[in-house]
């Protein structure tokens, strides 16, 4: 190609000139060719990693100075794509005033965006270029999961399984602030967190029996005031980050989830009539400080 430009005469700007070679940056991102990736340049993270550190330890910032960190998180989410939720809070923030010069006061909600940021950052900031087009049920993976109010919570992966009454931390019996949708949700980034790495470059769709809980993860967030649903996708969120796959979710009846359903409600015999394949021992469940620990 050199050769024929030099041929007709075509001047090339030899310091834009660069190949061949599997990794190079366009666009302000770095693409590499052989591990299929594509993240954030060192300079550009390590700039964005001191203005949220800079900004977490500030009670009140300007509007412009607001405005000057939403831009490199928007751009950083050209890479990291479940960051995209974590910035809605703070894009409000930002229009709650009306001139570049007045404060806004850096509540925990918004520390808690700032919170996930640095995490996505500091721990990761690569995606696979290329996830699978299709969006695969979990079912079709024998990916089940259900949560029983009364009893507790259970899952189900190609043979893997758990199940487990709820921790005491909960209170369940005795509190009535733990909705339907934690605790569906709950059965699912547990899942994720075991059985995660086997689900690279997926996009899940997980069937769900419960409407809020769908809308939750869909979302990616649920309202403010629902710390520990909004932990619970935190959790949910970075595991999936770690492991490059998507979660999504509909809903489908009860009575269609039979497996999990079993396991919910400790109904072995059941569980083993439905999954006669399934491992005979358990796999433990991480404990509940480390589902909700971000």
């Amino acid at each position: 190609m050199t050769m024929i430009f030099k041929s007709l005469n075509i001047p090339l700007a030899m310091h834009k000139t660069l190949g061949p070679v599997q990794e190079i940056e366009y666009l302000g991102l770095m693409i590499n060719s052989k591990d299929m990736l594509a993240y954030l340049p060192d300079n550009k993270k390590i700039r964005t990693i001191a203005k949220i550190s800079e900004f977490s330890s500030q009670k009140t910032i300007t509007k412009r100075q607001l405005l000057s960190l939403l831009g490199h998180l928007n751009f950083a989410a050209r890479v990291i794509l479940p960051g995209r939720s974590f910035i809605t809070y703070m894009l409000r923030l930002a229009s709650s005033v009306s001139k570049l010069h007045h404060h806004v006061t850096l509540n925990k909600a918004c520390r808690l965006e700032l919170h996930m940021w640095g995490l996505f950052l500091e721990s990761w900031n690569g995606i696979h270029l290329f996830l699978n087009s299709d969006i695969i049920s979990a079912s079709d993976l024998h990916i089940f999961t259900d949560a029983s109010s009364t009893k507790g919570f259970g899952g189900y992966f190609q043979g893997h399984w758990f199940c487990e009454v709820w921790p005491s931390q909960l209170m369940i019996e005795q509190r009535d602030d733990w909705s339907m949708a934690f605790l569906e949700l709950y059965p699912i980034v547990v899942a994720s967190m075991l059985w995660g790495k086997f689900w690279s470059q997926q996009r899940i769709r997980f069937n769900c029996d419960n409407q809020a809980t769908v809308q939750v993860i869909k979302k990616g967030r649920a309202s403010s005031h629902c710390h520990a649903i909004n932990t619970l996708l935190r959790r949910l969120t970075l595991t999936a980050m770690q492991h490059n796959f998507i979660v999504l979710a509909q809903f489908i009846p009860g009575r269609q989830n039979t497996v999990a359903d079993a396991l919910s409600r400790f109904q072995f015999q059941e569980f083993r009539h439905l999954a006669p394949e399934a491992h005979k021992h358990k796999t433990p469940c991480p404990p509940y400080y480390k589902v909700m620990q971000i």
